[in-house]
């Protein structure tokens, strides 16, 4: 059962109605009071405790509760909605109805997209019959759906969470016109059941007014659009109802339902949870509920004794709503019903407006009820203690009511107050709402409320200003009766309490207060009125003006004159003068100031919190003294408020003390930001209309506190420098005169004592110099008419004697203010100031910077003629050469002034000053060129911004003088080459605000100028090309010229400056024939045929002031810029071909550069960089394939005609580019017999038959053309031969050709003469035409190749009978056609083979890889010999004849071992075809390789192949140099033991020296891939040593490597760096995913250092199989845990399993079994506890082999486990069964066994056959070493044949010769007799 609430009415209505019902039903009214419980009215006795018990108990009769309304069900089930609709709209609408925010939201979203969007969406065309029904089917079942979205638009609209799209929807279906229909229709004639109709308008309106201001207004124009505030009634009288539109039919006619909205209103407003729960109803329960209901009231205990306590049942015969609901937070409860209050207040306040809007004047009953309600107007109070819809805390503290509610109640009182007025004339409606607006307003701290609450407070008290008398009124009398009340005895208030504690009921607790609103209803009396002198509403006002103000000044300071204004004169009487009440009212208002709680800063536009403040304080002391004024008896007090508040407080404090400190006036100085001062101005211009008396005596007090406070002692609070600010604003804030002329009196008064002190404050005595210039210069500019002539002749005397004290004291701009403005206004002493301050400026003595500053601060500001002509000239020079010498900003600035005020400057000083300028500015451009010492800190950016200034406004003068000329084209650099320098991009300066106003400036000149300064730039750029002193490249130097422009004029094309900028094509060719006619590299040849052969080297002449920084020629920098303009304009090859030909030429020389280093014939230095090479090929290239797409398809007739032009030489005026192009190239072929044009010309060639697709018939134009020059011309010949050739391999006419010059050849007579001039050309010319070696074209007949041979071979056999020598070129060319020959012979045996292998002899015998000459023959000697070894594979014959072969490959090998680093292409072509012979040479040859040599090729080649191959020969060596030195050493232990000395065993010293090299290395630093693979590969050949070894030599090399600490120090280290094994773990390297026991070195190509770690990790491999004991010993040596486990985890994990394997394996193996069972041995080998070794051998835990030794039927057993992180632990050597040996023999057994695995890396079988020959021995009688009780010796496995001849015990040799070295004696370890 819902709760009861209290009644609205007071009290005392409540009594009064009782004792009305108790007349009617005849009761005693007396004993009514008793009866309702309520207490007794004054003067009655109050009942004892005993007598209130002997009372009858009188029931409490409590009516039944109302029975709910029956729950409205969903539409969707109570109208059978949900059969008719569509299932998807209907599973939308059930949505709407969930309580999940989520679900419902989801369902509006899908009724919005699916249903809504469509019927609004407009289609641009014409719309199908299909989407035109599924339109009509959905509006139809929207249009069926209207009750359902109805029923739930209340809820969606009061959610916050849905409320913005409901009522999008709900406006868009309004948009519909069938739909708003049936909306309208419903709400318009309430077809909708229950309360629906109200809390739809309600909450609509509500949702409207909130979403209207964040979407846009679209909610709140529907709303308006929707309804009608018209009244019918009106209409109809006015004759206007028949004109109504049809619009206004289908509107909701809201005074029709303005019941309604009054209603949710006052439900929302007053009773926010029922409004709630109407809205919200329970879901329908099934069953009707029986529980019965209990009503109790607010506070009362559920077992609280007593009639009033007792529960009530409800009916149980009504279906109610479930009630088991889930429990709501507390905060989520109470924000909604603020919400519901909030939206309640803010729709009254709209319902307000609009009634008064359409001036509907009657309001109804129920409206005018709720304004009367005192619960409305509690929303105002801050605390809601009477509230009785929230409760208060445990500690019984009121809970403050949330701001946005008393926001909008304010708005509320402010529209009732404006409009309806007369609503709350009644009496009693206007005591209390006095009480409610004074009680709650001076409490309220919230600047939100005080937004609105400015306002409607102001407007009530306007009102109704006697609310302060009714409100003291009750006050009083409410006082006087506590103080009657508070005469009865004490005792009594114990009889208000009952028996169980509590007290009394709320009847009893409102007795006083029915008593008070009795007094209330009474006429006031004026008498009591003036008696009350106190109000607890007036001591919150004195609160809130002292506290809550300051917090909120902008909003509250404005209201205190309203407020002030209607207070009545008891509580602020202004007689006598003056009262306490307005002293203590003073007081108040100062507090805020006392306590520094008003803010002095403020924001632009807006006065600070102090200003505001003053304001108020000057508009209420104004309206006192006014009123105050008005009445004799008050005058004292008029005099007292202009003393003390105007001028001791508001003028002394408010303008002189805190006016000064606001923040925004630190920036901005000036009388506008004394606001202060300006109130206080016109204040005092109304103080004059009110008495003039008062106004002269306010006068007098302001100047006497202004000099007082000017020139304070007190330096700090001095107001100095504000007083002239301060006076101009005091007059110009009125123009009254008292107010003028008491701001001049002041002012004239303030200079004269400035003026008297300004001696003294230069000397540093009283007020700063600085703040009293200040004060004169402001003083003087603004009111020189006040200052008398005595002051001024004294201050210009103080400034003339005093300016060096002053220059230095003063800031520069407030000097040259004094001078100007003493010079400006006192005429007598202009001309000794003119003296003065040039003698000042010319002085020595006073520093140059305070010089130039003064200079600029005079330029800066008008002079006024201050400053004549040359008064500037030193300054000018000095401050150029200081800024000149060091950037200086003060002194370049200076300089700069000097030079703009040309008035003050001579001719002479100007023209110095300008060429200081010049002569910085060429030196940098020219450092900027040239690269030296240039620097952006070295830039004299003073410099350029001085003669920018003076350029930009000498333009004229500057172009017509070559010097400064030469400066704009300086300037010109900055700004465009500057940015594109290496390493100057991002310099700032290019772009220098003053440059860049210069360089525009020259856009304003006429076009002759303009064109004078394009040249010279142009020139100037030019000449930078040709210089190689300039480090700036030729490229940027173009790209500057073609982003160079001048104004709008267009920049020139590219042709324009290619004439501009290069040389003519003739001295280009001819700058470049300088280098192209110097003789080749001798190994050129290799790879371009067409290169002459040359067998001398030209020694390079050239200087290295010949090259540029990165070694350019001239020459080449006039190529690079020719290939820059062809790449910025590719048209301009069309018409200039002869910059192509350049381009070739470079081209050609730099691919020379880049195969041959130092070979480009001096038009690159040797240093020049591979990638500028690189990139100059790739320009050319793309410069050539773009020319000959000018020329893409050409035809036969095409070839014909340029083959006439080039026969003829004649060049017709149709000529295309390539035409052009070809001609110019061969005249430089026949002219020069070069080899550069002959290449180019090739490249055109061949790549323009390729692109155009050319083919026999067009080839064979080119080889009849060819064919005719091979006397003529055979360079031309070969070019045209090669570049036609892959188009005749198979043509007849190039058959024909190959045999017409085969015949040639023959005919050559053979002599040198005759060889060196026809035979070199002729076989070059066959050559070319031979076939490539992998083509199927035959190219000479066998007989006629057998011919062609044996008349070659002629040649070299040929005796000359003038001693003349045959051509070195001869054995080359004779090698290259041998070598296309040899396959059309092979068959054919003659001499013509013995030939052939002489010259391969001779060759590779005569020939060096370190004598360049010789490469060229030494290449092809290679080829000639790979193309025999070919095919000796398949002749036999060839193969049986070649019988040199032997000495051949021995040449080979010889010629590899010089193979060093490969610095050139050919070598490298060379290095390649050796590394493919290597693989035929014998392993004889092999063998006897030099080992030292091999390790060199190792440890110094920079070619992993070479490092590869040379480590698997030397592999091979060492096996074979190993196998000999076993038997050596063998042999030298038998000469030992006859006494002999022992032969030293040691590492080849050129392997130790490489690794040893290895300790000097850090790496885990960056290393050259060479360099660690040399490494890698000494030591694999370091453990080469170790395979097919002795005991004896193992041994010695391992001693050696572990005393050298080169495994500990080199080996180690840098697999642990290569493999990632650290302190940190070994993650590198996956060793695993590798066969760690594999490698093949000649597959090895590593790109990057971690293409060696698989190598790496095979070498690691390699060292823990051959010497475990030196890494078991490293791991037991070292300290770090971290490392150990690292280590040892790593080994375990992916090397132990391996060499465990191996170890079995060996042993396995069939001759290991067998020579063990020769022995009478056996072995069992199991595999970690049981398994066997056929088990994976990399599974965990131990393997071991058991052997066992058969002696007279009984086993002697030992067992050697390995352990699973072998070798790093020792292995396990374990006594299995002993028989017949003593047991100290027995342990000296097994202890010889571990020694051999573990401590001489020898093998389990090894170790084995040591202790089966111990066993065999002992039986047999032989005694063991009394040194290392073992039979057989662990070092040589020897017997002990050395006895003592006094004891006559045997030791081994070994033993005792350990024994001598460790004891340093010769004696008998047992007897100790002398041996």
């Amino acid at each position: 059962m819902p709760k009861q609430s209290k009644s609205s009415a007071s009290a005392g209505t409540r009594k009064k109605n009782a004792r009305k019902s108790a007349k009617v039903t005849g009761e005693d009214p007396d004993q009514v009071e008793v009866k309702s419980g309520l207490k007794p009215q004054r003067g009655q006795k109050k009942l004892s405790k005993a007598q209130k018990k002997a009372l009858p108990k009188i029931k409490q009769f409590i009516p039944p509760p109302k029975p709910p309304a029956p729950p409205i069900p969903d539409p969707l089930d109570g109208l059978g909605l949900a059969r008719t609709l569509p299932a998807e709209l209907v599973v939308i609408l059930r949505r709407l109805g969930k309580k999940d925010d989520i679900t419902r939201r989801k369902g509006l979203e899908e009724l919005k997209d699916n249903y809504i969007s469509p019927l609004l969406s407009k289609n641009g065309g014409e719309i199908s019959e299909d989407e035109e029904l599924d339109k009509e089917l959905k509006e139809t079942a929207l249009l069926s759906a209207i009750p359902v979205w109805l029923h739930n638009l209340a809820s969606l609209l009061q959610s916050p969470f849905h409320r913005s799209i409901a009522i999008q929807i709900h406006s868009d279906l309004l948009s519909i016109p069938s739909i708003r229909t049936s909306i309208v229709e419903n709400l318009s004639l309430s077809l909708l059941p229950g309360t629906q109709v109200r809390d739809i308008i309600g909450s609509w309106v509500v949702a409207a007014l909130e979403e209207g201001r964040r979407a846009g207004g679209i909610g709140l124009k529907s709303w308006d659009n929707s309804v009608s505030w018209t009244i019918p009634s009106e209409k109809a009288e006015s004759g206007e109802a028949a004109e109504a539109s049809s619009s206004d039919t289908e509107k909701i006619i809201l005074f029709q339902h303005l019941g309604d909205l009054v209603e949710y209103l006052t439900l929302s407003i007053l009773d926010p949870s029922t409004l709630h729960d109407n809205i919200h109803p329970a879901p329908v329960s099934s069953a009707p509920v029986s529980t019965p209901q209990t009503t109790q009231k607010k506070g009362q205990n559920q077992n609280q004794k007593g009639g009033k306590g007792k529960p009530t049942l409800a009916p149980t015969s009504v279906r109610q709503p479930v009630v088991p609901q889930p429990t709501e937070d507390n905060e989520v409860v109470e924000e909604r019903l603020a919400r519901y209050r909030v939206g309640g207040l803010v729709g009254l306040n709209y319902l307000l407006q609009q009634l008064s809007k359409y001036s509907i004047s009657s309001l109804p009953e129920e409206l005018v009820n709720l304004i009367r309600n005192p619960g409305l107007w509690l929303s105002l109070s801050p605390v809601s203690a009477e509230n009785p819809d929230q409760d208060q805390d445990e500690s019984n503290n009121p809970v403050p009511t949330q701001p946005p509610i008393r926001r909008a109640a304010y708005s509320v009182l402010a529209t009732v107050v404006e409009h309806f007025p007369e609503q709350l004339e009644e009496k009693e409606t206007l005591n209390m709402l006095s009480d409610a607006v004074l009680g709650s307003c001076w409490l309220e701290k919230e600047g939100v409320v005080w937004e609105t609450a400015t306002m409607a407070i102001a407007k009530f008290i306007r009102k109704w200003p006697d609310c302060w008398a009714i409100t003291q009124n009750a006050t009083s009398r409410r006082g006087s009766a506590q103080e009657k009340d508070s005469g009865h005895g004490d005792g009594d208030d114990q009889e208000n309490v009952d028996e169980d504690g509590d007290e009394g009921s709320d009847e009893d607790e409102s007795d006083d207060e029915a008593e008070d609103n009795a007094q209330l209803d009474e006429p006031i009396d004026d008498k009591n009125i003036t008696t009350v002198t106190t109000s607890p509403y007036y001591a919150n006002f004195l609160e809130f003006i002292s506290t809550i103000c300051p917090s909120i000044p902008h909003l509250t300071y404005p209201l205190l004159l309203v407020v002030i204004s209607t207070l009545p004169s008891d509580l602020l009487p202004l007689a006598p003068s003056p009262s306490s009440q307005i002293q203590n009212l003073f007081s108040y208002l100062w507090a805020p100031v006392d306590s520094r709680l008003l803010s002095t800063h403020s924001l632009p536009g807006q006065q600070s919190a102090f200003q505001v403040f003053l304001q108020s304080m000057l508009d209420c002391t104004g309206y006192l003294i006014s009123k105050a004024w008005s009445t004799e008896e008050s005058k004292d007090t008029a005099s007292w408020l202009v003393k003390t508040q105007l001028g001791e407080r508001i003028w002394k404090e408010g303008v002189l003390e805190f006016g000064g400190k606001g923040g925004n006036r630190r920036a901005q100085k000036g009388a506008s930001q004394e606001v202060e001062a300006t109130l206080f101005g016109k204040a005092l211009g109304r103080l004059v209309t009110i008495d003039q008396g008062l106004a002269n005596d306010l006068s007098r007090i302001i100047s006497k506190d202004a000099l007082e406070a000017s020139f304070s002692a007190d330096l700090a609070s001095s107001v100095l420098p504000r007083s002239v600010f301060i006076l101009s604003a005091l007059n110009n804030s009125t123009e009254n005169d008292v107010v003028t002329l008491t701001a001049e009196r002041i002012i004239g008064q303030l200079a004269d004592q400035a003026v008297d002190i300004y001696p003294k404050s230069i000397s540093g005595e009283g007020v700063s110099v600085v703040t009293l210039t200040e004060t004169l210069v402001q003083l003087i500019s603004q009111y020189p008419q006040l200052v008398k002539s005595e002051t001024q002749n004294s201050l210009a005397k103080s400034v003339d004697s005093n300016n060096a004290a002053l220059s230095s004291l003063l800031p520069p701009a407030l000097f040259t203010s004094l001078y100007n403005t003493v010079h400006s206004n006192f005429s007598a002493s202009q001309a000794t100031l003119q003296q003065s301050l040039l003698s000042l400026l010319q002085s020595s003595q006073v520093e140059s910077s305070k010089r130039f500053a003064l200079t600029q601060s005079l330029l800066e500001n008008p002079s006024n003629g201050l400053l004549q002509l040359g008064a500037l000239d030193n300054i000018a020079t000095e401050s150029t050469e200081l800024a000149l010498a060091s950037n200086s900003p003060e002194a370049t600035a200076t300089a700069i002034s000097c030079l703009k005020s040309t008035d003050h400057i001579s001719k002479d000083a100007l023209n110095e000053v300008l060429a200081l300028v010049c002569t910085a500015i060429h030196d940098s451009t020219e450092k900027l060129l040239t690269g030296h010492d240039f620097s952006e800190d070295t830039l004299p950016t003073s410099a350029f911004k001085i003669f920018a200034t003076y350029a930009i406004d000498h333009l004229d003068e500057v172009i017509k003088s070559d010097i400064w000329m030469q400066s704009l084209i300086s300037v010109h650099h900055v700004i465009f080459l500057l940015p594109r320098v290496p390493g100057h991009i991002a310099v700032a300066f290019g772009k220098d605000q003053d440059l860049a106003r210069l360089w525009a400036k020259t856009g304003q000149l006429d076009e002759v100028d303009k064109k004078l300064v394009l040249d010279k730039v142009h020139e100037a750029l030019r000449e930078g090309i040709r210089r190689v002193d300039v480090e700036v490249d030729p490229g940027i130097l173009i790209d500057v010229a073609l982003a160079t422009t001048i104004g709008e004029t267009k920049a020139p094309s590219v042709l324009e400056l290619s004439k501009v900028l290069l040389p003519s094509t003739d001295n280009l060719v001819e700058g470049l024939s300088a280098h192209t006619s110097q003789p080749s590299h001798p190994s050129l040849p290799i790879i371009d045929p067409l290169v002459p052969y040359t067998s001398e080297i030209i020694s390079d002449v050239s200087l290295e002031s010949d090259f540029d920084l990165i070694g350019r020629s001239k020459a080449a920098r006039w190529a690079e810029a020719t290939v820059s303009l062809l790449r910025a304009d590719r048209q301009l090859v069309n018409h200039q071909p002869a910059l192509l030909q350049v381009a070739l030429a470079a081209y050609q020389l730099t691919k020379d550069a880049l195969s041959i280093p130092g070979s480009s014939r001096g038009l690159y230095a040797q240093s020049a960089s591979i990638v500028h090479l690189t990139d100059l090929i790739r320009e050319v290239e793309g410069a050539v394939s773009y020319a000959l797409s000018f020329v893409d398809e050409a035809p036969l007739a095409w070839h014909k005609d340029t083959v006439q032009i080039l026969k003829s030489g004649s060049m017709p005026d149709n000529a295309d580019l390539l035409q052009k192009l070809l001609s110019a190239l061969k005249d430089d072929i026949v002219q020069s017999q070069g080899d550069i044009s002959a290449r180019s010309f090739r490249d055109i060639l061949s790549k323009h038959l390729r692109q155009s697709g050319s083919g026999e018939a067009e080839a064979e134009v080119w080889l009849n053309y060819g064919m005719s020059l091979i006397d003529k011309a055979p360079q031309l010949a070969l070019a045209i031969i090669y570049a036609i050739k892959p188009l005749l391999l198979d043509h007849k006419a190039f058959a024909l050709a190959q045999n017409r010059l085969a015949n040639a050849l023959t005919s050559v007579k053979p002599t040198p003469a005759a060889v060196a001039k026809q035979g070199i050309p002729y076989i070059r010319l066959l050559i070319a035409s031979a076939p490539p070696a992998d083509a199927a074209s035959v190219f000479l007949p066998q007989q006629r190749a057998i011919f062609v041979l044996r008349h070659i071979n002629s040649w070299l056999t040929a005796d000359s009978e003038d001693e003349e020598e045959m051509p070195e070129e001869v054995e080359y060319r004779i090698a290259e056609l041998e070598t296309a020959l040899a396959p059309i012979v092979q068959d054919l045996s003659g001499g013509h083979w013995d030939s052939i292998f002489d010259l391969l002899e001779s060759s590779l015998e005569g020939s060096s890889l370190e004598d360049p000459p010789t490469t060229c023959l030494l290449h092809q000697s290679l080829l000639l010999l790979q193309q025999i070894r070919d095919l000796c594979q398949t002749n036999k014959a060839l193969r049986a004849s070649w019988t040199a072969k032997d000495e051949h490959m021995k040449a080979i090998l010889q010629l590899f071992l010089q193979c060093r680093t490969a610095h050139s292409s050919p070598i490298a072509m060379i290095q390649n075809l050796l590394l493919d012979l290597l693989g035929d040479i014998p392993e004889k040859v092999m063998e006897n390789a030099s080992l030292g040599q091999l390790a060199d090729l190792i440890h110094l080649s920079s070619s992993s192949a070479v490092q590869s191959a040379s480590y698997r020969i030397l592999s091979r060596v060492v096996k074979h140099n190993t196998l000999a030195l076993v038997l050596e050493v063998e042999a030298s232990v038998a000469e030992a033991e006859e006494g002999h000395q022992h032969r030293t065993i040691e590492l080849p010293q050129d392997l130790v020296k490489i690794v040893g090299e290895g300790l000097k290395i850090e790496w885990l630093t960056e290393i050259e891939i060479h360099t660690v693979l040399g490494q890698l590969l000494a030591w694999l050949a370091i453990l080469d040593h170790f395979e097919d070894a002795s005991r004896s030599l193992r041994w010695a090399y391992l001693d050696q490597l572990n005393s050298s600490k080169l495994l500990t120090e080199g080996l180690i280290p840098m697999l642990f760096a290569m493999l990632g094994v650290s302190e940190m773990g070994a993650w590198n390297f996956p060793a695993s995913q590798y066969a760690v026991d594999e490698f093949y070195p000649e597959l090895l190509d590593p790109e990057e250092l971690a293409d060696l770690t698989p190598l790496a990790s095979y070498l690691f491999y390699r060292s823990l199989a051959t010497i475990p004991s030196a890494f078991r010993s490293y791991y037991e040596t070292i300290k770090s845990k971290q490392l150990s486990m690292s280590m040892l985890t790593f080994v375990s994990k992916h090397y132990s399993p391996v060499i465990i394997k191996h170890e079995f394996e060996q042993l396995r193996e069939p001759s290991s079994i067998a020579q063990l069972n020769e022995e009478g041995l056996n072995v069992k080998i199991i595999q970690g506890g049981g398994a066997t070794l056929a088990a994976s051998s990399s599974a965990g835990g131990s393997s071991e082999a058991i052997a066992s030794y058969i002696i007279d039927e009984q086993p002697m057993e030992i067992g050697i486990r390995l352990p699973a992180e072998f070798p790093l632990k020792a292995v396990e050597i374990r006594d299995l069964r002993r028989v017949g040996v003593p047991e100290n023999k027995w342990r000296g057994w097994l202890m010889s066994v571990q020694q051999t695995i573990t401590s001489r890396n020898g093998l389990i079988l090894e170790a084995l056959t040591v202790f089966k020959r111990n066993v065999s021995l002992h039986f047999e009688g032989v005694v063991e070493c009394a040194i290392c009780y073992s039979i057989i010796s662990l070092t040589d496995r020897t017997l002990p044949t050395k006895p003592c001849r006094t004891c006559k015990n045997r030791f081994h040799a070994s033993c005792l010769f350990k024994w001598f070295n460790s004891s340093n004696s010769s004696s008998c370890p047992l007897c100790r007799a002398l041996f």
